[in-house]
């Protein structure tokens, strides 16, 4: 693939939030795990493991951990809580659970802080979940990186039967989007690329450290 054709893909990845009804094929659900496969990964460690469910009972479960979650939070602090409803993940093609292996931290041999250890097991993972986002918008699939907090980890653990070795950082719900997203604002490529040493008349006043509009 050109280079170019790469980046038109990239270009049409989206975070989506909003799905209609639709399968998903063995075939469709295979290239994206060959890409995953390929990800690189620190001492070629490779810590990556997905679980994948079409079960539609088991996405409603899903759909009522994190609304349980979700009215909790809420109920905690009603004023300020902004966090999204994730209702979306009882209505996809697929959810896909992104694990990761932490005893392969171990062979991480030059590394020895575990601060350090941990970024890099956790980078590894996140790059083996963003190729298969990527494959998934070149097939027209939308994805979106859902977290698993300590609130919702257990129920999800059981659910799944998630081994204790196996860290559960992301779920990753995969379908049609039912309206596909507008690009979201992106910085110019000037204002973060730095020749040699960082441009410090580059560096974003507090004022601007903020979410950026969706459109």
């Amino acid at each position: 693939m050109e280079a170019e054709k790469l980046l038109e893909v990239m270009a049409t990845r989206r975070s989506v939030r909003v799905y209609r009804s639709g399968q998903i094929t063995d075939e469709q659900l295979q290239l994206m795990f060959e890409a995953a496969r390929l990800a690189p990964s620190g001492a070629n460690s490779q810590p990556w493991e997905f679980i994948v469910t079409r079960d539609r009972a088991k996405m409603r479960q899903v759909r009522r951990i994190y609304s349980n979650e979700w009215n909790q939070r809420k109920l905690e602090d009603p004023v300020n809580y902004k966090g999204l409803k994730k209702d979306y993940v009882g209505d996809v093609s697929a959810l896909i659970l992104a694990c990761g292996d932490a005893r392969t931290k171990r062979v991480y041999l030059t590394t020895r802080q575990p601060s350090d250890r941990e970024k890099l097991f956790q980078a590894n993972v996140a790059n083996a979940v963003e190729h298969m986002m990527l494959v998934a918008a070149g097939m027209g699939f939308g994805t979106v990186w859902v977290s698993v907090r300590k609130e919702v980890e257990p129920e999800l653990r059981a659910l799944f039967k998630v081994p204790k070795a196996l860290r559960l950082l992301w779920v990753v719900p995969v379908g049609r989007a039912r309206n596909w997203p507008k690009a979201k604002p992106r910085r110019k490529v000037a204002d973060f690329v730095h020749w040699e040493t960082y441009d410090a008349a580059k560096l974003r006043e507090e004022s601007r450290i903020r979410a950026w509009p969706k459109s």
